[in-house]
Parts: structure tokens; sequence; C-alpha cells
């Protein structure tokens, strides 16, 4: 670090905090990472969740490379095969040539890719300073989370004797505007649902996703673990507070087609990182970078709640390579481009603007 340089102080250490804090160390500036969890990657407890290898790049292992971790330092699984099933009807098994994401597990413990991103950082001189939250007014860069909540998963983490299966589960009236999702790996499983504002029976509503899953293959849970964690969704017209670049769910970035939000929350740190060492306009990196993909994936979303287009898309997976189906849901099409103005307006006039988070989503847990 240079004399004069002060030290970056970032509020909060998920994947937009580290990668903001590893990008920043990378180029010898003098990092620390308040965290108010007593742990790192607290927040989670071996969730499964999914690394995107479709659309925009920086995809999957080219991202996480830019932060100078490797495949090896985590467990990063690809996935080729998944089974999209019906509530009432069949199941289509997909599958794609390469990867169409890489299956990571969130948490504390060694393996996930929250210890990896504290490694790294530790590695190059980062200060982690668990258990110390930090005031707004002290940070320079907000990584704190979601502030409110327009959505909410419930999950359920255990052991299983069960094969590796990816399955997801499409019903709207279920899950309105998300869906249900069992992974598989190593004997490691997380059963969830995701679902818009549908906060006071999710219980329920994962039950009977558990038992439809059940159907298409029986599994069996032992040592099972509950949580509970909010999804944030904004379109903000700055992700500046008082000049503080707000990164990941702090900003509310997420890909709104399917709450993929690691790819942004990854980028988004990197991209305040890189704001902070040229002085260049943050608003305008990730508008760059992010804003296009957020505007279209709005308007995904609303077609994806359409009844007919998820018929399409589950009349394409018998014949499609599953990634290239992926890839063409994200295409930009002059369609969406008309369609943009009235899915705003709908999504103001139907009040999906954020929520209070309940009660039970602060701490994540159920």
């Amino acid at each position: 670090m240079s004399s004069g340089e002060e030290v970056v102080r970032i509020a909060g250490a998920g994947p937009a905090g580290l990668a903001c804090a590893i990008t920043l160390a990378a180029a010898g500036r003098a990092v620390e990472v308040h965290e108010r969890r007593v742990e790192v990657g607290g927040r989670f407890d071996g969730d499964h969740q999914i690394l995107p290898a479709f659309g925009e790049s920086p995809q999957a292992l080219e991202l996480l490379g830019m932060l100078g971790i490797a495949p090896g330092d985590l467990e990063c699984v690809p996935l080729h095969d998944a089974r999209f099933v019906e509530l009432d009807g069949g199941v289509h098994p997909a599958r794609s040539r390469l990867p169409y994401a890489y299956l990571v597990r969130r948490g504390p413990a060694e393996g996930t890719l929250d210890h990896a991103l504290a490694e790294r950082a530790r590695e190059l001189g980062v200060r982690l300073l668990p258990g110390r939250a930090l005031a707004r007014e002290r940070a320079t860069v907000l990584a704190t989370g979601p502030a409110g909540v327009d959505g909410l998963a419930l999950e359920r983490m255990f052991r299983t004797g069960a094969a590796d299966r990816a399955d997801v589960l499409l019903d709207s009236g279920l899950a309105p505007g998300g869906y249900a999702y069992l992974f598989v790996r190593g004997g490691e499983a997380t059963l969830g649902i995701a679902a818009l504002g549908a906060f006071d029976d999710l219980d329920r509503r994962l039950e009977v996703a558990r038992g439809r899953l059940q159907e298409v293959e029986p599994f069996d849970e032992r040592r099972a673990r509950s949580a509970a964690h909010p999804m944030n969704f904004r379109m903000p017209r700055s992700a500046l507070d008082a000049g503080r670049p707000r990164v990941g769910e702090a900003a509310g970035f997420q890909d709104f087609l399917f709450g993929l939000g690691l790819r942004m929350a990854l980028l988004s740190g990197r991209l305040a990182a890189l704001a902070l060492l040229d002085g260049s306009d943050y608003d305008a990196l990730w508008r760059q970078a992010l804003g296009r993909r957020m505007r279209t994936s709005l308007v995904d979303r609303w077609l994806y709640e359409r009844a007919w287009i998820r018929r399409q898309i589950l009349a394409r997976v018998a014949r499609e390579d599953l990634r290239e189906i992926l890839q063409d849901l994200q295409r930009d099409r002059w369609i969406k481009d008309l369609l943009l103005p009235f899915v705003q307006w709908r999504r103001l006039r139907t009040g999906e603007d954020g929520h209070r988070i309940p009660r039970r989503t602060r701490e994540g847990r159920g």
C-alpha cells in the first residue's frame, strides 16, 4: 500500500464482500472485512447453490479464476444432467454436453465457497474480523446482504444414501414465481423451495414438493437441519450509498429469472474494487456488466410465469442441449425490449417492490 492510502473497510463477508476484498488486496491495498456473524459463511450450513455456466461472461470457473480460486480449492461439481418435474404430470430428463452450472456448497466448513474465498483473502493479507459488525458510516463498501425481501427460500439439508441428482419442480401454484429443487451430491442433500411473497405456508409447500420428489425417486433423510433465506430483487437507479458502493444483495443484484445471484455477487464485488482502485464510476461499471441482464431477466421471469412458456421449455429439454436452452432463454431479443416497460409497470402496480424481512429470515435460520 502506498503512503497516504487508508485501510478499505468492508461491511459483510459474503461472496460479494470477499470478492471485493480479494481484488483490492491483490492490487496491494490494505483491507479489513467486518462480519457480524461469529463465522465467515455463518449464514449458511452446507446449503447447495448453483453457480451458472451459461449466459454472459465471466461464468463460473472463469469468474473464480479471476479471484485466484481454482476448482480444487472447493467442492465445485459440474452439472450435466437435470430432471424437470411437474407437480401433477411428468418427469423430463435433460442433459448438456458442457456443464450448464457448477454445484457449490455454502457455509463456514472446509470445501465451501465461503471458506475458499476467506482462505484466498487471508493469503493476500486481508484482515477478517468475524463477530464484529461495522457501522454503515465507517464502511468503505457495503456488502451487508438483503435489506428487504421479495421472496423466500426455505431449505432442508440432510445426509442421505440416495444417488446424486439435480431435480427441479416447476409449478407456479406451489411456488409462485419460483420453483422447488433437490440437489444430492456425495450423500449430502439440499431440498428447498423458493417463492415470491409466499411466506406463511412455505413449510407446507415444501412438504408437498418433498412428496412429489419422493415419487420420482425415493430418498432418505438423516441429521436434517433447516434454514430460511430472503431473496432480494431490485433495479437500483444507483448502487452508491453516500458514495459507498453497495455490492451483491445489498444492492439487490439478482437474476430475476431463477434468482441465481452468486455470479452477480462475485462480479459486483470485483467491480466495486476496480472502481475504488482507479477512481472509475461504479454505477457505470455495474450497469455495463449487469444492468442489461437484470432488465432482460425481469422480462424473462414474467414470460416464465406464463404456463405456455413453461410447457414450451419442457417440450424442448427432451431433444435439445440443456445449456443451449438456458443460453437461449437469456438471449436479448427485440420483443423483450418492447415488453420491458409493461413488465416494469406491472411490477410496480402489483407491489413487487420489496417488503420488510420477516423475523424468521433475519439470521438465515428456520
